[in-house]
């Protein structure tokens, strides 16, 4: 954009001081064409850092399901596919249930057993010639017994895992006759969701007029030439820097120097874009347009149009 502007400048000048030679070309005018660029670009870009900021580092972020089963056991099937979009609900893979149908069975016998001893002993006790201690008994086996039913029963439900959420599963590695365990460090697979979030890091005196609400763009290299509506969501004023580990040594801030300090800002997408794959782990570029200066916006929002449409150029050598 810098480099149209000077053009136009350029163009100007030579018009005026060769093609039709309105002005003289002295020394005076010599350093009043050559300062009026330099001071008009600088104060430009300053003021469009300020109150249309830009940031190249946009992110494109997804929520990551670490699929971990309920119940241990072995995997029988495995219909879903690495790289294979699915929905919410969907069979991820099934362990054999086996082990946990007999259980159930076992505890459906044991407590038919408990339940005609209560009514017997029930029927003694109206009677006279049972034990009001012994009911009481076979009233908390009965109980007991339910509890442990609820219990087998979520068990063999478990053996059957579901997507989560609509998204994809990724680098799916599990296959019928693994070995899968519910422990949390153990996980059978990744799934990930279609939800996403995007952010931009921009520096700390660059957020200085950005206020939730203010419109934004977006240009990512997987849409060259198409820009992406969104607004501010909300600015997260809170990163790693600002959090001290717990441990018995002072921190060190001298010899290892700090990266420079972003801040994340978080959009929200256009409706008309909300329905748009976005890639999970995908950059680009965003601008800010804040509730002041708006005639500097029309500049930016060029800018940002034209790095857009430089997206299409791939630029390496084989």
């Amino acid at each position: 954009m810098e480099a149209l502007l000077l053009a136009i400048y350029a163009t100007i000048v030579w018009l005026i001081y060769f093609k039709f030679k309105l002005l003289p070309w002295t020394t005076p005018h010599k350093v009043t064409v050559v300062v009026i660029p330099i001071v008009g670009l600088t104060t430009m870009i300053l003021l469009l850092n300020v109150f249309a900021p830009s940031s190249n580092d946009v992110r494109v972020i997804k929520y990551v399901v670490q699929v971990v089963p309920q119940v241990k056991g072995r995997v029988i099937e495995v219909p879903a596919e690495g790289n294979r979009h699915m929905k919410k609900g969907d069979v991820l893979f099934k362990i054999d249930p086996t082990p946990y149908e007999l259980d159930v069975k076992r505890i459906e016998a044991q407590l038919a057993l408990a339940e005609t001893r209560l009514k017997q002993t029930r029927q003694l006790a109206a009677t006279g010639a049972g034990s009001k201690f012994d009911e009481e008994r076979y009233e908390s086996d009965v109980r007991q017994l339910k509890a442990q039913l609820d219990q087998a029963r979520w068990e063999l439900s478990q053996t059957t895992v579901y997507a989560p959420a609509d998204g994809t599963p990724i680098n799916v590695q599990l296959r019928p006759g693994s070995f899968v365990v519910g422990a949390p460090f153990v996980q059978a697979m990744a799934f990930v969701e279609d939800a996403y979030q995007v952010i931009a890091l921009f520096h700390q005196n660059e957020l200085t007029q950005v206020e939730p609400g203010n419109e934004a763009e977006i240009a990512l290299p997987t849409y060259p030439g198409e820009i992406i509506k969104a607004k501010v969501d909300s600015i997260v004023w809170a990163q790693g820097q600002g959090q001290l580990p717990m441990s018995g040594t002072i921190p060190q801030t001298g010899p290892v120097p700090l990266p420079p300090g972003r801040f994340a800002v978080k959009f929200t997408i256009a409706e008309r874009d909300r329905q748009r794959f976005l890639a999970a782990g995908a950059r680009g570029d965003a601008a800010i347009y804040t509730n002041r200066l708006a005639a500097l916006h029309i500049i930016r929002k060029v800018i940002v149009r034209v790095g857009s449409y430089t997206n299409y150029l791939i630029l390496k050598l084989h």
